[in-house]
């Protein structure tokens, strides 16, 4: 049942599906994306934005193992890159995947600094296999032996992010830096301007005019940029952390309820839907002692048992995509949007 919007403010749940090549690439994954304001065990994690009233799940899934109906499920996708291995196939598709179904993405790069391929040739992989509009803000800054990243440098700001005690320390840079960048610098103002500048912007662009920075670092939150940075050493654990405070909500399903239909965010109780084999998207309040089952193709329901879960995620086998989990004796049945 669906209470009164009224009496309930709609919860906000977003789901970041991060593609990984492997189990090894996994482990390394998480260790560089994640700060310590995240909650949950592998390969499940969240966190809560107290002040945007809303909750981030992350799962980690291996390409291979990444189906249709969980792409199209998700509000985000982050891909790997990993220095040493380069792109596989399967990433490949996911990645294509997302693309057909407009979901808005990024990439982060792992063993860039001690790989195989550096950061610049990771980023040329990307642009001619992924898709040629991939940008570069963050220029990862190596330590003084090259087998490691101590640092970002913002091209759009000229600030250097110096990670070396964990935390970014913001700076400005010095005027070498600006100077050695310069080119890449002018690059990604050009491609900014033309993927992500307001009209009024682009059009004082055009005529040649100089563009705010406060205007290109706006153009830089659209979701229609796609961008990669470097992870090594935790020095993009901030950036990721920005650009998932970013990600709105875009697969909403709806309600279909004994006593009235709405979206699904409406809803008190727990109520979710698979979207992919043992996987399941959750809204309502969790409870410690809540009772969940499963309503199977031929309407029949059995009692559900809950691997691991957040508020938005949850893990459990014989759950298949299109079903619904609700509360023990409840009635409601979740129907998935189709774009």
């Amino acid at each position: 049942m669906l209470p009164s919007q009224s009496h309930h403010q709609p919860q906000a749940e977003v789901l970041v599906v991060v593609c990984v090549p492997d189990s090894a690439d996994a482990a390394l994954t998480v260790q560089n994306i994640l700060s310590e304001d995240w909650n949950g065990a592998f390969p499940l994690f969240s966190r809560t934005d107290i002040p945007a009233g809303r909750t981030v799940s992350l799962i980690i899934c291996e390409s291979a193992n990444i189906s249709e109906t969980t792409i199209e499920a998700t509000d985000a996708l982050l891909m790997i890159l990993d220095g040493e291995r380069g792109l596989d196939p399967a990433s490949v598709e996911v990645w294509n995947r997302a693309i057909d179904h407009s979901i808005p993405r990024h990439l982060g790069a792992v063993r860039a600094a001690s790989g195989r391929a550096d950061f610049d040739e990771l980023v040329a992989i990307a642009l001619r296999v992924l898709e040629p509009d991939v940008l570069v803000r963050y220029l990862p800054i190596e330590s003084e032996d090259d087998e490691s990243f101590v640092g970002q440098y913002d091209l759009l700001t000229g600030d250097i992010h110096d990670c070396t005690n964990g935390r970014p320390d913001i700076r400005h840079g010095d005027p070498e830096h600006v100077a050695l960048t310069a080119d890449r610098r002018d690059d990604l103002f050009e491609e900014l301007a033309h993927a992500g500048l307001a009209d009024e912007f682009l059009e004082i662009h055009l005529q040649g005019l100089p563009v705010s920075i406060p205007g290109l670092v706006t153009a830089w939150s659209d979701d229609s940029i796609v961008a990669m940075t470097a992870l090594d050493d935790g020095v993009g654990v901030h950036i990721l952390q920005q650009w998932f405070s970013g990600i709105a909500p875009r697969w909403i399903p709806s309600v279909d309820s004994q006593d009235v239909s709405g979206s699904v965010t409406e809803t008190r109780a727990r109520l979710g839907v698979g979207i992919g084999p043992g996987l399941v998207r959750m809204w309502g309040e969790p409870s410690a002692v809540e009772s969940l089952e499963l309503v199977q193709q031929d309407h029949k329901t059995v009692l559900l048992t809950v691997d691991v879960q957040t508020s938005g995620f949850l893990m459990a086998s014989g759950v298949e995509a299109g079903q619904t989990v609700r509360m023990l004796g409840t009635h409601d049945v979740v129907l998935v949007p189709r774009f």
